[in-house]
């Protein structure tokens, strides 16, 4: 194996209401808070190539893809989005439409299999069931909560599934005007990879 050789990063990234929710009883999102600054399509998705989401949330994606009145900045980053090759976590599905490829069995292996390929990193984008066991096989590299200024009470929890203690090592918060933070988190086992990368100037 070439020295070079940098294994591909899982990023879980999710907004999440201050009490824990990614939607309301109903499936609602409604409660996102509009972000006032400009966001940066391009900038965001620069670093990934592939994506990983469970069924409800490539459904989700696929749907605001379709959409035609999408303001620019969401249709640039649904654009980018579509270009990207996608696995769709799955029990009950084998295919579905759009160009999401399905896994349903041997989830563990072919996850090693995809990350284990030359390419950027993998954004992980939901939901919560198929988090809970990514999180109970260590597989997720790097949290990323999008906290915002906002208490549903009820609703889908985003850990509710989540079986084993996640320790976490906060390495970035950023403020936005709109009131909403971002929490970057690294899972504790990998606590001992980020030393080296700084101990050899690599980027975290």
């Amino acid at each position: 194996m070439n020295g070079s050789f940098k294994m591909r990063k899982i990023i879980f990234e999710s907004a999440v209401s201050v009490d824990g929710f990614i939607e309301g009883p109903n499936g609602e999102m409604d409660w996102l808070v509009l972000n006032r600054e400009r966001f940066d399509a391009v900038a965001f998705l620069s670093r990934f190539d592939t994506i990983f989401c469970g069924r409800k949330a490539y459904e989700r994606l696929e749907a605001r893809a379709a959409d035609e009145f999408l303001p620019d900045a969401q249709r640039e980053f649904h654009r980018v989005i579509s270009q990207m090759r996608k696995y769709v976590f799955s029990r009950k599905e084998k295919h579905l439409p759009g160009n999401g490829m399905v896994v349903s069995e041997n989830l563990e292996g072919e996850v090693q299999r995809i990350r284990d390929e030359l390419g950027k990193d993998i954004w992980f984008c939901g939901g919560a069931d198929i988090l809970s066991t990514f999180a109970e096989l260590d597989l997720v590299d790097e949290y990323v909560l999008v906290v915002h200024p906002v208490m549903l009470k009820s609703g889908k929890s985003l850990f509710a599934g989540t079986r084993r203690p996640l320790n976490l090592k906060l390495l970035e918060q950023r403020n936005l005007e709109s009131g909403v933070i971002s929490f970057r988190y690294l899972p504790e086992s990998r606590i001992g990879n980020l030393k080296n990368r700084i101990r050899y100037g690599g980027s975290v």
